[in-house]
């Protein structure tokens, strides 16, 4: 096992070799399996959505409803758990593995105490769909889906926490693994259990929600498994660190809370967008959004992967207490995912119309995919500045802010200036609430830029640094062999 600090960091190690460009080498090393996982996530959502297409355009415009009420159900919970990786990240960087672990399992209780939440949900899911009040079709699909995936809720959370320690402890491709295998179960479970294949019967709509709901038990499976194995038990205490603690899970709501918060609120706010401003427009514009989110997707998620990286880099730095290091990382997360979704931006501009092709052959769903992809390409490098930096500002602990700041722009801008536009400007169409989301995008990111720089993250401390160093296990390029996986 290697010893010392400088042998964990993926960038460079000490103040007087530090380059940009060696940063943006380290950053890449550790977030392309990191984009790696997120994409594969995303995939199975897409999956979900490209198998369940070829049921018809009622079934196109139920399913992204449905997941958009998961996530608003889901999120409060990963948000906590997501903060595992912020943990995670300081305490590899102190010198403090087996806190790594503690960490990881106060995830696991949080997730318990989101059970009675998702058996509530699905109590509440006939009346909330008649009362959105949906064609009687696309209801019936949207029920038939969502009381089957709500279920995930818990899983998931289980899933995010051992996530984040995996990626804050610099094992990436641990979680990489075990969404790709989910991955190609879900796609070969959608197969047969949607269309009737392989001795199954047909269940449409349901099939895929129940396909989605193993998948994430067979994710859960192989994270818990690797994080009990030997390499884990050695060097982080893994087994051993499973009492509940308070005080850890205090840590937990302070810090993963307002994230919870904010992520619940701005996935509920794109439910009300899609839900009630764009379906308001018909259901071939529905349809039309829905088909433009899963390109966004591409674009969002690899960026939301680096992201992820930087949560990492800028939370091992400053358990180093290298604060200056941390934010020469977040810069250089910052030049990465600017340079990608640039690119995604520029390909929405030249093909939006044989994108949206793929998944659609009606017309008026084609001309207004087409469209919204126009403003997704304008907001492109302002998604990707609030990205960086609020993940950056996430590996410092510094989430309340930046969640007060999304929670106001998000449906201040987003969702009451979408809805006075389609009201008082009825003649923009579909393009008033997009012309508004791509506003809120452009000052969340400034604003979120803003905050990093002005340094208050500087003064915040999730560990104390009182504790002496110890060795820690190797770098990122040390992966998990026993699940047959090479550096």
């Amino acid at each position: 096992m290697q010893s010392a600090i400088e042998n964990i960091s993926v960038g460079t190690a000490s103040a007087s070799t530090w380059s940009l460009r060696g940063e943006i080498r380290g950053l890449v090393t550790l977030g392309l399996p990191i984009v790696g996982t997120t994409m594969s996530g995303m995939l199975l959502g897409f999956t979900d959505f490209l198998m369940v297409s070829q049921l018809g355009t009622e079934a196109t415009a139920a399913i992204s409803p449905c997941t958009m009420l998961l996530y608003t159900f889901l999120c409060l919970g990963l948000g906590m758990a997501n903060s595992v990786q912020t943990y995670s990240a300081q305490a590899v960087g102190g010198g403090r593995p087996k806190e790594a672990a503690a960490y990881a399992w106060q995830a696991l209780y949080v997730g318990l105490a989101f059970v009675p939440i998702a058996w509530f949900g699905t109590m509440m899911l006939p009346a909330l769909w008649l009362r959105v009040g949906h064609d009687p079709v696309v209801q019936e699909m949207e029920l038939a889906y969502s009381e089957v995936v709500l279920w995930c809720i818990p899983v998931a959370i289980f899933c995010v926490g051992l996530e984040g320690f995996f990626n804050g402890v610099q094992r990436p491709k641990v979680a990489l693994v075990s969404v790709m295998t989910a991955v190609v179960f879900n796609a070969i479970a959608n197969y047969a259990l949607i269309f009737g294949k392989l001795g199954f019967p047909a269940m449409g709509i349901r099939g895929a929600a129940v396909a989605t709901l193993v998948s994430w038990v067979v994710r859960l499976t192989i994270l818990g498994f690797v994080f009990r194995n030997r390499e884990f038990r050695r060097d982080f205490d893994s087994e051993s660190q499973w009492r509940p603690s308070f005080n850890r899970i205090g840590g937990i709501l302070r810090v993963g809370g307002p994230t919870g918060i904010q992520w619940t609120l701005d996935v509920g706010s794109w439910f009300v967008f899609l839900t009630v401003l764009i379906a308001g427009f018909g259901t071939a514009t529905l349809a039309a959004s829905n088909i433009a989110l899963q390109f966004m997707h591409v674009s969002f998620m690899a960026a939301l992967g680096i992201g992820s990286a930087v949560t990492t880099l800028v939370g091992h730095a400053i358990g180093e207490r290298k604060h200056d290091l941390a934010a020469l990382r977040a810069r250089a997360g910052l030049i990465v995912t600017s340079v990608y979704m640039g690119v995604i931006g520029l390909v929405f501009l030249a093909a939006g119309r044989p994108l949206v092709d793929l998944l659609s052959n009606d017309a008026d769903v084609i001309s207004v995919g087409t469209g919204v992809l126009v403003w997704a390409a304008v907001f492109q490098l302002f998604d990707a500045m609030g990205i960086t930096y609020v993940h950056a500002l996430r590996g410092a602990g510094d989430t309340r802010w930046p969640a007060i700041l999304v929670i106001v722009c998000n449906w201040g801008v987003f969702i009451v200036g979408g809805y006075l536009v389609s009201r008082y400007l009825p003649r923009l169409g579909h393009h008033g609430p997009w012309m508004m989301c791509t506003l809120y995008i452009i000052l969340t990111g400034l604003a979120l830029r803003g905050r990093f720089l002005r340094g208050a993250w500087r003064k915040i401390e999730l560990f104390k640094a009182d504790v002496k160093p110890v060795e820690i296990p190797a770098p990122v390029e040390a992966q998990v062999e026993q699940i047959g996986v090479g550096a």
